[in-house]
């Protein structure tokens, strides 16, 4: 007989809490035996299930998404029909994570990028209280930036509104508060 898992296995395995293994429980993405005390036991298989279940969360699939995509064979009529759906299931998937990919990407690129000019800024922070980025030349101009430094460390060159509804809040160097 398989090596049973409880709970604690469950949770040790999967890096869940017990909330959640509880949860796709009562929602019957996973199945458990009981004890005569009322205890849960978990086969592997379950395990198995459990942590794939969270990588499909993780890569942003909706509850509904991974129960219809865990059912597709119990929930048709003929084999056949399931293998079909399943491979739209597949293909519509597999289109949505490739785009996710290239966004991540992108963006992974750009904050790269943006953390490799933070030090530049660093050494002018270092030299004086209130920098004036808009003048430096240290960096490329502000059109030339990755989006993530201009949208923070130079978001003030790029939206000259008030950042706060309280103009007090906006002076970053305490002038205004005095």
């Amino acid at each position: 007989m398989a090596k049973q898992l409880t709970l604690k296995d469950m949770i040790d395995g999967s890096g869940c809490t017990a909330r959640t293994v509880r949860y796709y429980e009562r929602e019957g993405l996973l199945r458990a035996a009981r004890t005569s005390g009322g205890h849960r036991l978990f086969t592997a298989g379950e395990l198995e299930r459990l942590r794939f279940i969270i990588c499909l969360r993780e890569a942003g699939w909706t509850l509904e998404e991974v129960t219809e995509f865990l059912g597709v064979r119990e929930e048709a009529r003929a084999d056949a029909q399931a293998c079909a759906k399943l491979e739209v299931l597949l293909g519509e998937h597999i289109a949505r994570l490739d785009r996710k990919i290239a966004v991540l990407l992108r963006l992974r690129e750009d904050l790269g990028q943006t953390q490799q000019l933070l030090p530049v800024c660093q050494e002018c922070t270092v030299a004086q209280p209130t920098v004036e980025c808009d003048a430096c030349g240290r960096v490329p101009e502000l059109s030339q930036l990755p989006r993530a430094f201009r949208l923070t460390w130079r978001a003030r060159e790029i939206d000259d509104a008030p950042r706060f509804d309280e103009p007090a809040a906006d002076d970053v160097g305490g002038e205004a508060a005095q």
